[in-house]
């Protein structure tokens, strides 16, 4: 006799292996879908792995807000030690994915101060934080290793507004929020030959890995805006870059400084000198220190540029520079 057959023709075991394939399949499907979704919201790098960090608020495990750590935001208030406070707590939450700390809308006065691993600075619309214009409280530096002395002045020079050392996974958005370094006395004194160190950069991060700057704007810059220095992995997306194009000098929007797998895209840059200044060391200091700029894409972004570079190679480029694209670049 022969053997009965279910509804559609399959033995009982071949349908129940049918639906488990099914199954199966869909499961591996919505995966690959997820996977390939979580690449693209993170950034898809060119140079073969996934883009690095968080850029949307509400990312990280834990949220703080400035006013929590007594930040006023007036414009005049001097909140540096709130933003050390803020800092401190999320420093204390690497292991359990790091903190967000959140800047509402508001005017907020601080000195310099150093970011820490794990860490998402988001900037709500109409937050600005301002750099304090009174050098005596910047701190000064040793001069970067494969420079050997300043950039303007042998010896030390000044630190950033916003500064990172050896750090992991670090962003810095919002909703287009503003840091402004208020440069305009700085300036002054540079020409009236009145600083006796190096200006500071906006933003320098140094020998850190997986840095995530997207979404916001960074504005009138002491000296040069964006520095980051001898890092990998880093991000720089829809990012708004402003200096007066006469009178600002040395503001260059962003200067990758011996770095490796760097991307910068869809932004917004009109300063004073370069757009984007590509660098590996000074002379001797930099051939000795041998970390070379390497694999750098450059797309999609509009210059405004009266008086320097749209792209410059060097100057500073002793260590070498390599695998540099560039492609869709508007300038007016």
């Amino acid at each position: 006799m022969a053997e009965s057959l279910p509804v559609g023709g399959f033995p009982a075991f071949l349908s129940s292996h049918k639906t488990l394939f099914i199954v199966l399949w869909i499961s591996a499907f919505g995966s690959v879908f997820l996977w390939q979704r979580d690449i693209v919201g993170a950034g898809f790098s060119v140079f073969g792995k996934a883009g690095p960090g968080r850029s949307m608020s509400g990312s990280r495990p834990f949220e703080f807000n400035i006013t929590d750590f007594g930040g006023v935001g007036d414009g005049v208030t001097d909140d540096t030690a709130a933003f050390e406070r803020a800092i401190s707590a999320i420093s204390k939450l690497g292991k359990r994915g790091g903190g967000q700390l959140n800047v509402p809308p508001g005017k907020w006065l601080t000195t310099p101060f150093n970011l820490t691993s794990h860490m998402t600075l988001f900037l709500a619309e109409d937050a600005e934080i301002l750099g304090i214009q009174d050098e005596k409280r910047w701190p000064l530096m040793p001069p970067l290793p494969s420079y050997g002395y300043g950039r303007e002045h042998r010896g030390s020079r000044y630190g950033s507004l916003i500064h990172g050392q050896n750090l992991e996974d670090v962003v810095i958005t919002g909703h287009n929020g503003s840091i402004n370094g208020q440069g305009q006395s700085w300036w002054t004194k540079y020409r009236q030959k009145l600083l006796n160190h190096t200006r500071g950069p906006l933003v320098q991060i140094m020998w850190s890995n997986d840095i995530v700057i997207s979404n916001i704007t960074l504005r009138d810059s002491p000296f040069w805006t964006f520095h980051p220095y001898d890092c990998k992995n880093v991000s720089v997306r829809n990012v708004t870059i402003l200096a007066p194009v006469f009178g600002a000098p040395n503001t260059d929007g962003i200067d990758p400084d011996s770095c490796e797998d760097v991307v910068i895209e869809d932004c917004y840059i009109s300063v004073g000198d370069d757009a984007i200044a590509i660098k590996s060391g000074w002379d001797q200091y930099g051939i000795i220190y041998e970390r070379p700029l390497r694999n750098i894409l450059i797309r999609n972004f509009i210059v405004r540029s009266m008086v320097s570079a749209v792209v410059s190679i060097g100057s500073e480029m002793s260590s070498r520079v390599s695998n540099v694209t560039v492609e869709n670049v508007t300038e007016f």
